[in-house]
């Protein structure tokens, strides 16, 4: 016994620990260095916090149950104890005392329960209008270990355990009855000092039921197969305009003819067996999985065929009239950063590149179409021959002053799920220039990132992955936390190598993962600023501070070490992980007009452990294990933090000590007893 609860004790103590191939990674300590430290930003923290621990929230779950009463036992009452007092018979004269017959039971007495004895269970239920067993789930048939079913014989719930059965808190909440919700219950079911014998409680109001209802009032779910039809609708000569949902055309030039446009779809599997047709002002996103390369391949030339022996309409085709208009489909290049290059016209490019993404964009005044554009994705390099060749076809919709409209996050504050906005200091010529940000002053010719982008796992390698698109953001008071590897090559071990610029590049790599767009450094997190509303304001923007829990200490800078005997590389006081943290609240603005409103009141980045990473000569690739984590804390609600945590777990620990040590103590004075006895 003792040995079992010691090795509990221990288990709750220590952490298992995850392996890292090809690296060893340890805790940084305080090296005696004679670097200077690179300048950081301050380190700030809210007031009212306390700095020395980081706040850590624990989810916890309630039980509904536990607030409402559980149903009360069927007992049996007895003339002894009934309330109110109710007038009893009195026996006549001339009747003569009962006898019990053999056919009679006799109430009997109670008498204590005999561990080696089955217990007796009443054979016979109370015959109550109202009748209820949270066990009984099946009509006529008796359900195994539910004690209270009457359809349960005597011999069949003498094998049950005869265990206590609760209802769930759903079922609990729909029981309106009176004896079910008041905590008591009535004196037809438990007839004794704590019951209600008379209930002056309301029936509940029934709302009539509708005698005539149409349901074709209602809106339904459109037809799911209706985007795969294969025939071309008749265009309409009368119409000079797109309707919305009114499919697309193509025109061909030479044969005089038009055909609609669309694009592969995928239907009950992930190949993209079908066509779907592309509609007016609906966006589509098709997601393919190809057998191979030569299939991507061969379907991206496909596309590419189509949109250069065919032209677009700007608006349905007229039969009435004799010359056609139409748009040639210009096909560009979209970088990761968002830019598109688009080669000069007459210029025929040849795309060899290996293709991630096809996106059709379509300029619209919202009756005819203006201008298209075909945009192709270049696909990373592959790292892995067994991943999965995808390829993802898209649609979008713009206006002509799209590129003029600023993304939001909700009509004033942010709604749930929106993402959270984030902008940058424009550099200014002199010191004295007023601070703009890019959020309200951004070049039509340089394009600003307003989100804050996640890296994301590939689905069998793991590798970290970061896409600039509007899928992979951070959500207002969506809490996550993320790990990916981070795939580097091994640096050349040579004793005269400037080996703390490798390290110092490598941290750089890995800023870009885990900060905002464009943030290779800690001082590039002083020009970053995070909207408090969802539709931003010029004044109402904070900047997101840095913290580090060392004793307020400054970033150590980053050094590489060459062990000549070891033929090894270490880079000390990395960092490998990071935490965003947002305080929220829900107030009212424009003088009270527009309450319950989401706003951020403080947003800081707290680094996470620092590291020492030891590279082997040998290797020749590395993968650097890399985290990230947000929290939305609200200012208002009490959640258990990390302190409160840290502290339930250590009394945890020293409960179980202390009952370890009484039981020693126990031992030992048995002892003591058997030897004064004998």
């Amino acid at each position: 016994m003792e040995k079992l609860l010691l090795l509990s004790v221990l288990c709750l103590i220590t952490a298992p620990s995850t392996p890292t191939h090809a690296i060893k990674i340890g805790i940084s300590h305080n090296y005696n260095t004679t670097a200077a430290p690179t300048p950081t930003p301050p380190s700030t923290t809210e007031p009212g916090t306390s700095t020395t621990t980081t706040p850590v929230p624990v989810s916890s779950m309630t039980d509904l149950a536990s607030s409402m009463s559980p149903l009360p036992e069927v007992a049996t009452s007895t003339p002894s104890n009934t309330f109110p007092p109710r007038p009893q018979q009195k026996p006549k004269a001339t009747d003569a005392p009962k006898t019990t017959t053999p056919t009679e039971v006799a109430p009997a007495e109670a008498q204590p329960l005999n561990a080696t004895e089955t217990p007796k269970i009443s054979k016979n239920f109370p015959d109550d209008s109202f009748y209820f067993c949270s066990c009984d789930l099946r009509s006529k048939m008796c359900d195994l270990n539910c004690c209270c079913d009457r359809d349960c014989p005597t011999e069949t719930r003498q094998v049950f355990s005869c265990l206590k059965v609760t209802a769930p808190p759903q079922l609990l909440s729909r029981l309106e009855d009176f004896q079910y919700t008041h905590g008591l219950p009535t004196c037809q079911i438990n007839d004794g000092w704590l019951c209600v014998f008379r209930s002056k409680t309301k029936p509940a109001k029934m709302k009539p039921k509708i005698k005539n209802f149409d349901a074709s009032q209602y809106k339904k779910w459109p037809d799911p197969l209706g985007a795969y039809e294969t025939e071309p609708a008749l265009p309409s000569s009368l119409s000079s305009l797109y309707k919305l949902g009114q499919p697309l055309q193509l025109w061909h030039p030479e044969s005089k003819q038009w055909t609609t446009f669309d694009l592969p779809a995928a239907y009950e599997s992930s190949q993209c067996h079908l066509k779907q047709i592309i509609r007016h002002l609906q966006p589509m996103v098709s997601n393919c999985l190809m057998r191979d390369q030569a299939q991507l391949q061969e379907s991206v030339w496909a596309i590419l065929n189509l949109t250069a022996s065919h032209r677009l309409l700007p608006k349905p085709r007229d039969l009435e009239e004799q010359e056609v208009d139409s748009l040639n489909i210009q096909v560009c290049q979209k970088l990761d950063n968002g830019r598109v290059l688009c080669p000069e016209s007459g210029n025929d490019t040849q795309w060899d590149i290996p293709v991630e993404s096809l996106e059709l964009q379509l300029i619209h005044n919202f009756t005819n179409i203006l201008e298209a554009k075909l945009l192709i994705r270049e696909a990373p390099a592959e790292e892995d021959d067994t991943e999965l060749i995808w390829m993802h076809y898209a649609v979008t919709f713009s206006t002509v002053n799209e590129s003029l409209a600023k993304p939001s996050s909700g009509p004033l504050g942010y709604l749930a799920g929106s993402p959270v906005i984030l902008s940058r200091m424009l550099p200014q010529n002199t010191s004295e220039d007023q601070q703009l940000l890019s959020y309200f002053h951004a070049r039509n010719d340089d394009p600003d990132y307003h989100w804050l982008p996640l890296f994301s796992r590939k689905p069998r390698s793991g590798n970290c992955q970061r896409k600039l698109d509007e899928e992979q953001v951070l959500r207002f008071g969506v809490d996550l936390a993320k790990q990916c590897l981070l795939h580097q090559a091994a640096p050349l071990l040579q004793e005269n190598a400037n080996h703390t610029e490798f390290c110092q590049s490598l941290q750089a790599e890995i800023w870009k993962k885990l900060l905002p767009h464009n943030c290779s450094s800690l001082d590039e997190m002083t020009q970053v600023f995070v909207s408090q509303l969802g539709r931003p304001h010029p004044e109402s923007w904070i900047p997101i501070q840095l913290y580090f829990e060392e004793n307020g200490q400054e970033v150590p800078p980053v050094q590489g070490f060459y062990d000549e005997v070891q033929q090894s590389l270490s880079c000390r006081n990395m960092f490998l992980s990071v935490g965003y943290e947002f305080h929220m609240a829900d107030v009212a603005l424009l003088e009270g007009r527009v309450p319950h409103q989401n706003v951020l009141q403080y947003a800081r980045i707290v680094l996470g452990q620092r590291h020492d990473l030891e590279f082997d000569g040998s290797e020749q690739h590395v993968e650097l294990p890399l985290g990230v984590s947000a929290m939305f804390y609200n200012l208002e609600k009490n959640r258990p933090n990390g302190a409160a945590t840290v502290i339930a777990y250590h009394l945890v620990v020293l409960t179980m000590l202390l009952f370890w040590m009484a039981l020693k103590d126990i031992q030992g004075r048995s002892l003591e007893m058997k030897e004064y006895l004998i």
